[in-house]
């Protein structure tokens, strides 16, 4: 992780930017190669969507108003597959069944860590930790799931340190895929990328058989982490392998799509994101197809697109906030922009992570505050996080302010990462 002081006072950041890795000091393309045979699912390829659908129907067809943990069990299952599927219905019984099975049994039971999944993927980080840490308050409970849990939520909210205590807690529990996932994309995170490479390939050697769904979204994981590094060839091979175990998945099509994305096929690309929103709708997808169709040059498509993303998004409460702020500022439009700075800022005091600094430092750009974008950057950037779009952000900020020997440096940052050059890097500066 890069040695950066910052301190934090509501949303000014100070960082002592001495402390920022250089780029020689980061691994190459080769040392993460993974090895080929952890990337082979070794297990036959089980019916998973037709076991889960028929457990659902067996828990369904009991009596749910006497046992909590039929209840408990029943919602897991609508919460899995509602987030492996998007399906807000799915996820809405979720809950629906957790707060049942606990008003049933406060304790031990086990909806009450349903309920911290779901807070997480409702972007409600702290009442997930909240619920998690109440888990473990009460004996007999799941303390691995509850530490996997508080490690995703830490590392939504940028605090790296308290989410790699929590993912090694979990893996010293019991050393599973989740337990080797988790802890890689904290790893990730914090740009320690050889740590990061050799968890992937250890979540995909601890598996077990009858986890299919779960083996794709690790490889599909893997795979994003192998493309963000630049290191297209073994990306292939890994989303390959994912789309052979579950070819429809939202997640695995992203993938393929952000592989085209990067290597220079946007119209490839626009056709995978809108066929992962087909398999799976969510705003992610609809944003990343735009941004590949304005690549492509249908710029008329590209507007649509952000505008229904605006509307989904603004229409749900809780709505993914940050991926507003995305598709505003590629619109860039003035009113637009400045609504993006509002929302990121706001998004800043919830949780002062990475992505939050890098879209809120885009949106000042946009508006010519370039001193406070450069704060913002360069604060996200001291986190360890290393991606070619921030690096190009970087570097395009500096050359705003003069800078040009930072800029240049920035600049070959974002070449080591982003070896084709496809310009999705620098759309919307």
């Amino acid at each position: 992780m890069l040695g950066a002081v910052a301190i934090v006072v509501s949303s000014v950041v100070l960082v002592d930017t001495r402390w920022i890795r250089p780029a020689s000091a980061t691994p190459g393309r080769t040392e993460l190669l993974p090895d080929r045979s952890a990337i082979h699912y070794r297990y036959a390829l089980a019916e998973t969507k037709n076991d889960e659908a028929a457990a659902i129907a067996a828990l369904e067809a009991r009596d749910q108003t006497t046992s909590p943990f039929d209840t408990a069990e029943l919602a897991e299952l609508y919460q899995r597959r509602g987030q492996r599927t998007g399906d807000k219905a799915d996820l809405s019984k979720a809950e629906q069944l957790a707060r049942r099975s606990l008003e049933l049994l406060d304790s031990p039971n086990p909806a009450r860590l349903t309920l911290a999944r779901l807070a997480n993927a409702h972007h409600e980080f702290r009442t997930a930790i909240e619920l998690a840490e109440r888990h473990l308050a009460r004996r007999g409970g799941d303390a691995r799931g509850a530490n996997l849990i508080i490690a995703t939520a830490q590392l939504a909210l940028g605090d790296l340190d308290h989410a790699t205590r929590a993912a090694a807690t979990a893996l010293a529990i019991r050393p599973d895929p989740d337990g080797y996932l988790t802890r890689a994309l904290v790893e990730q995170a914090g740009g320690k990328d050889l740590e990061a490479a050799a968890d992937f390939a250890n979540a995909a050697r601890a598996e077990q058989p009858g986890d299919a769904s779960g083996a794709a979204r690790l490889r599909a994981l893997w795979a994003r982490f192998l493309i963000r590094r630049g290191a297209f060839t073994e990306a292939q091979r890994v989303i390959a392998e994912a789309a052979r175990i579950a070819p429809t998945m939202p997640l695995v099509i992203a993938q393929q799509a952000e592989l085209a994305l990067r290597t220079g096929h946007p119209k490839d690309a626009a056709r995978l994101f809108a066929s992962a929103y087909e398999n799976g709708p969510t705003t992610r997808y609809m944003i990343d197809e735009a941004r590949a169709r304005d690549l492509a040059g249908e710029h008329e498509k590209a507007a649509i697109l952000r505008d229904r993303a605006e509307y989904f998004i603004r229409r749900d409460a809780g709505g993914h906030q940050l991926e507003l702020v995305e598709a505003l500022v590629d619109g860039g439009t003035s009113r637009g922009v400045a609504d993006a700075i509002e929302l990121a800022t706001t998004e800043l005091e919830r949780r002062p992570n990475a992505d939050v600094r890098y879209q809120l430092a885009r949106a000042l750009a946009r508006a010519g505050r370039y001193d406070d974008a450069r704060v913002h950057v360069r604060a996200a950037l001291s986190t360890g996080a290393r991606e070619a779009q921030l690096f190009e952000l970087a570097a395009f900020i500096d050359d705003k302010l003069g800078d040009k020997h930072s800029a240049t440096s920035y600049r070959h940052s974002a070449r080591e990462l982003d070896p084709v050059r496809a310009g999705w890097a620098t759309l919307g500066l």
